[in-house]
């Protein structure tokens, strides 16, 4: 966590005015980030994660300023008084932004959803012609990574207490895997992703979306892992009446409140009839990723457990299929 003392060292290379206050931030696992408040304004102070070397802060910071010239709603990155963008403290970098007020996200206005797809969309056509983008790290949603999973478990599985729930997944992902092979993949759209869309990292002003932030995961895939990862945190619903509190997600996606996010992007980016078909699939691959990664990090809990765990995977699945249409998808 960025201290006070951290903060203040690393402002000592920038023109900034006095530290009045100093408040970590509540969210991020990879880099500390902290709220800080001079006499000349307020900031973001930033600590990078130690493996991230300079070759990809280079290429965050890159990227802001290729966004922003392009009237992209990115943070706008302070160079230090010697006009570095960055500097090195002991081994890691520090960096400042400059502060956007906004709220969060609010699932309560539906203007929020269709602003999240709109900035998706904006995102993906801003980043168009980026040079010299990172290499792919290869598909994020394969269906063909379920298989490998699932084996896992099997071989771990000693006395069979998962076989009914494994061998729903076993065929579901073979099913999978015939409606979206690893050529049907590669054939989707592919855009330099942002790779990490969730509500915390969208900062909101009224109903519109002020800003996106965090670059850290952005990679060459499909456009489609941008939006069902944004389907997936902003459109879920309530859950039903019996829904297990233990498990990966807290319920299904809200067939209204995922329709308002997807005609928010059709109306700057129209998917494809092949996209709208991929994208239910690709949802199924990331609930089902979900659950099947939680039996193997979770391998001391009670079998009763990991078979409630598998169950949500598959209702999350039956429920997608009946509400293709509602959607507009399939």
């Amino acid at each position: 966590m960025l201290t006070q003392f951290d903060v203040e060292r690393a402002l000592q290379h920038y023109d900034l005015g006095e530290v009045r206050s100093v408040r970590p931030a509540s969210h991020g696992a990879v880099n500390e980030t902290a709220f800080v408040e001079t006499s000349m304004g307020r900031y973001v102070v930033r600590r990078n994660q130690r493996k991230q070397g300079l070759s990809a802060v280079d290429l965050r910071h890159r990227l802001m300023a290729w966004l922003r010239a392009r009237g992209f709603p990115a943070p706008r990155l302070i160079p230090a008084r010697n006009g570095d963008q960055a500097i090195d403290f002991d081994g890691r970098f520090f960096e400042v932004q400059t502060f956007i007020e906004g709220d969060e996200f609010n699932r309560d206005r539906l203007a929020h959803l269709a602003g999240t797809g709109s900035i998706l969309a904006h995102y993906h056509n801003a980043v168009d012609g980026f040079p010299d983008p990172p290499l792919s790290q290869g598909p994020r949603y394969s269906t063909s990574s379920l298989s490998g999973l699932i084996e896992r478990i099997m071989q771990r599985d000693m006395m069979g207490d998962l076989t009914v729930q494994l061998n729903w997944y076993d065929r579901r992902a073979a099913d999978l895997k015939r409606s979206l092979s690893e050529q049907s993949y590669e054939a989707l759209p592919h855009v330099l992703i942002h790779g990490d869309v969730h509500r915390d990292n969208l900062i909101f002003r009224g109903d519109t979306v002020a800003a996106l932030i965090d670059f850290d995961q952005v990679t060459v895939d499909a456009r489609l892992v941008d939006l069902a990862d944004a389907l997936v945190d902003f459109a879920v619903g309530m859950p039903p009446k019996d829904w297990y509190p233990w498990g990966v997600y807290a319920g299904p996606l809200d067939a209204q409140r995922a329709a308002q996010l997807l005609n928010g992007y059709d109306q700057i980016a129209p998917l494809s009839s092949y996209e709208r078909k991929a994208l239910p699939l690709m949802i199924e691959v990331i609930w089902l990723q979900g659950n099947l990664r939680r039996v193997l990090t979770t391998h001391d809990a009670d079998p009763d457990y990991h078979c409630e765990v598998l169950s949500q995977g598959q209702r999350l699945a039956e429920w997608l299929h009946e509400h293709l249409e509602a959607m507009n998808l399939g």
